[in-house]
């Protein structure tokens, strides 16, 4: 009983769009460990009812795609409704159960977290970023400052020098390090890609450490200059721990967006397919910024260590709040970790992390929710995962997934 008391209050925070993420968990902990035909013949029925009256508090606050899932989570809850047993989800991967209950729920919070990230701030169109690289290529490569062009092989051993023929670089297995002994009065950049399916590091010459993520480019001076900023440009995904030096800040130039730090640890993801850029800060302090704005002014927006600032490419707004970090970073320890994250975004994820395309010719999977981690399963096997919940078929022709109808 003081359990069904607990979820009542909690479910009803959730709709009221009042519930901390905290409690979220904590929901999903109580629906989880209960009996399902009791929960949804008791507790969940109330507030069903309301939702097909029309009642839900969510239709005040929810726009545009929000309907379409709110519309699925009705369709969700007429199937529930028919079954006399929910079924495990996911029972086989790392994460435990997930009921067909819980699947429901987690479209709700996918909504809930849709319009907590629904608001901000209007700035100016998007500048093109000047790195170029082919995510699809097999090898990674780097570009020197004159143009060419180098092929980087995993776990090799190399140096790299400069015309002069003093070191600038060495590779050690999947790190390249740079020395930062030439002097230089300008900057000279150097450009590193990364392809889908690979990851690499990278140590700058002022002993910055850069763990970069597939399909990712990174362009950086081979030896930061004394006075000035320290600034470098990415495009993709990387973490970044950066070398405390309170007399150059280090500034990381993301497409539009600049993010400024003296010495801290962050993740930070821009891909041109992706509506947002995200940052997510794991310790010190980082202030985001328009490319040309000037930082001392209201138009900047300083984070605090569990916060993460996405923002919408699409909609020109800023969105700050409060995470699980653990998402957002564990990439970087061999994990694919998704946390009530739509199809569509999995999708890309595991498009670069295999290096393969993905066809859902069904059209069944683009609006479902997921919670899932992974870590050394094969593409496989992890959709062998996914069809524990909605099953389909699929082919697999090379790098190419088809998910048939």
């Amino acid at each position: 009983m003081q359990n069904e008391n607990k979820m009542d209050k909690l479910f009803q925070k959730l709709v009221d769009n009042t519930i901390s993420e905290k409690e979220l968990d904590c929901l999903m902990e109580l629906i989880n460990s209960s009996d399902p035909d009791e929960v949804k013949n008791g507790l969940l029925a109330r507030h069903w009812n309301s939702a097909k009256e029309g009642n839900l508090p969510i239709r005040k606050r929810i726009k545009g795609d929000s309907e379409v899932l709110l519309q699925n989570i009705l369709n969700k809850i007429e199937d529930i409704e028919k079954k006399k047993k929910v079924k495990p989800f996911f029972a086989h991967t790392n994460i435990g159960f997930w009921s067909g209950m819980a699947a429901t729920f987690l479209l709700l919070m996918g909504i809930y977290f849709y319009n907590q990230n629904s608001v901000g701030t209007t700035t100016v169109p998007i500048p093109p970023l000047i790195i170029e690289n082919n995510p699809k290529s097999n090898s990674i490569t780097l570009q020197l400052d004159n143009g060419t062009v180098e092929t980087i092989s995993e776990n090799g051993e190399r140096k790299i020098t400069s015309t002069n023929g003093n070191l600038v670089a060495s590779q050690q297995g999947n790190t390249l390090q740079y020395t930062g002994a030439e002097a230089h009065d300008k900057l000279v950049y150097n450009t590193l890609n990364i392809p889908h399916g690979r990851q690499f590091d990278l140590v700058l010459s002022d002993g910055t450490k850069v763990k970069l993520n597939s399909g990712s480019s990174i362009k950086y001076p081979v030896r930061f200059l004394k006075g000035e900023d320290r600034k470098v440009y990415l495009k993709g995904e990387a973490y970044f721990d950066v070398t405390t030096d309170e007399t150059r800040p280090f500034i990381v130039n993301a497409d539009e967006m600049n993010i400024r730090v003296l010495g801290t640890q962050f993740n930070l993801s821009y891909y041109p397919e992706d509506e947002d850029i995200s940052t997510v800060l794991v310790e010190g302090a980082v202030v985001l910024y328009k490319e040309g704005a000037d930082i001392n002014t209201n138009t900047s927006s300083q984070l605090v260590p569990g916060q993460r600032a996405a923002w919408n490419k699409i909609s020109n707004t800023m969105t700050i709040n409060e995470v699980d970090t653990n998402i957002y970073t564990a990439w970087k320890d061999g994990y694919l970790l998704f946390k009530a994250s739509p199809f569509s975004n999995i999708k890309s994820k595991l498009e670069r992390h295999f290096n393969i395309t993905i066809e859902d010719r069904s059209g069944r999977l683009k609006n479902q929710i997921y919670t899932a981690t992974f870590r050394n399963e094969t593409i496989k096997e992890i959709l062998e995962a996914f069809k524990e919940d909605i099953p389909f078929e699929f082919i697999q022709e090379g790098s190419k997934i088809t998910i048939l109808d």
